[in-house]
Order: C-alpha cells, then structure tokens, then sequence
C-alpha cells in the first residue's frame, strides 16, 4: 500500500499592534521533512531578536500531505 509523503511547514504566529490596530503577523521559516526538524529549529530560533521576545507557542508546526489539495477542499467546506 502506498503511503502518503507528508512535509512540515514551521511558521512563526504572534499578534502584533501598531496604532492601536491589532493584526498577526507570521515569518515562515521552511518546510521540512520531519516534525523533528521543526522542533530542532524552534530551540535555536527562540534565542534569536524577533523571536525570542514571544512565547515559544508562537511557533506553528503545520502538516500537509504532498499531492492534495488544500485549497479546494477548504473552499467546498465552508459554510457562510
């Protein structure tokens, strides 16, 4: 049986306020081949400026089948 090729995209989610506006603001920083790729960057990146002054949870590991598509599927589930 086939099984599917997964990739892992590592992003960096944090709420940002200018002006009294508030807004997310995201830096992706790859995609990858494994969870674990992901999690060994977030303990270097966390010492970084422009991270370290957020949480760790602002760290997004986010998973995707390669070959599907995302876009279609979410559009036809939407309910307005």
């Amino acid at each position: 049986m086939f099984k599917s090729k997964m990739i892992f995209a590592l992003y960096h989610i944090y709420d940002r306020i200018i002006n009294d506006i508030s807004f997310k603001e995201s830096k992706r920083i790859g995609f990858f081949e494994t969870r674990e790729q992901c999690l060994e960057l977030i303990n270097m990146y966390i010492n970084f400026a422009g991270f370290k002054e957020y949480p760790k949870t602002c760290f997004k590991i986010l998973e995707y089948e390669i070959g599907r598509n995302y876009w279609i599927d979410d559009f036809l589930h939407e309910e307005y």
